[in-house]
Parts: C-alpha cells; structure tokens; sequence
C-alpha cells in the first residue's frame, strides 16, 4: 500500500493460550527516532525502519511487563533488526521470526532453537494471531483515511 497506513501489532500468548484482551495497536510513525531511519524513503516503505519503531515504542512502556520471547513476521532481516531493537534498549529478551512460503503459510521458524523447539505451537498463534490482527486493524485505517473529511 505504499508505505500509508503503516500498522503493527502486538499479541499475547501465555500458556498456550491466546490474550485477547492484552492486544494493542500501533500506527507507525516515522522519523529518525527510531534505529535512525524513515518509514518512507522517497515513497516507498521501509518496513524494517516500521518494525524497529514499533518494537521500540512498546517496549519503552514500562507499565507493561517485558515479554519472555519477542516473535515477528519475516526472515532474516526482520530478526536481526527486532534484536537490535532489544540490544539497543539493553534489554535481554529472545527473538523469534516466522517465514512464510509464497502462499503466506508457516515455512520456517528463525531464532534461538532452545527457544523455537520449545515454543513452536505459541510462536505460530503468535504470529497468526498479529497476522489477522493486524489486517483488520489496517482496514479500519485505510476506511477511515478513505472517508472525506468534514
């Protein structure tokens, strides 16, 4: 979609067990705040910029607890950049990352294997809960940014 409307989500699995209640919403932004790069560069989306603010954002809340293992959508780009993210914050959380094949199902887990072997089931509703999640909260966006203002 160009770069407009840019979201990402967070989702809570605890015990197997998806937390409906703890989801949140974040529209990214842009700026130079976040891991020092734009969102959109010269009109076209710079999705790991997106994710570094995102990831930043909600783990700059000290209200809310850290989580025990950090799972994002993509390969090797988007790990490494969530765990610069956490590096950055000096904080000491794992990252997992879900790829998907080319009909956008579950290919391969990416992260530490202590981690991904023992979480595989959560790490995969994790991801499809942000994935649904995180559509529905982009359509209403771009419904709202469709509606001509008063």
């Amino acid at each position: 979609m160009s770069g407009k409307n840019m979201v990402g989500v967070m989702t809570v699995v605890e015990n197997g067990e998806a937390v409906k209640s703890e989801y949140k919403r974040f529209s990214a932004r842009g700026g130079s705040a976040f891991g020092g790069k734009t969102i959109l560069n010269n009109g076209k989306a710079n999705d790991i910029a997106a994710l570094a603010e995102v990831l930043e954002r909600r783990l700059a809340h000290a209200e809310w607890p850290h989580p025990g293992l950090i799972v994002v959508d993509g390969g090797t780009a988007q790990l490494n950049a969530a765990r610069k993210s956490v590096s950055r914050l000096n904080l000491d959380i794992p990252v997992a990352s879900v790829v998907k094949d080319e009909r956008h199902k579950p290919k391969v887990i990416l992260g530490e294997e202590k981690f991904t072997l023992k979480h595989k089931s959560a790490i995969l509703l994790a991801n499809s809960e942000a994935h649904r999640f995180a559509i529905a909260y982009h359509k209403n966006m771009r419904g709202k940014n469709f509606l001509p203002k008063k």
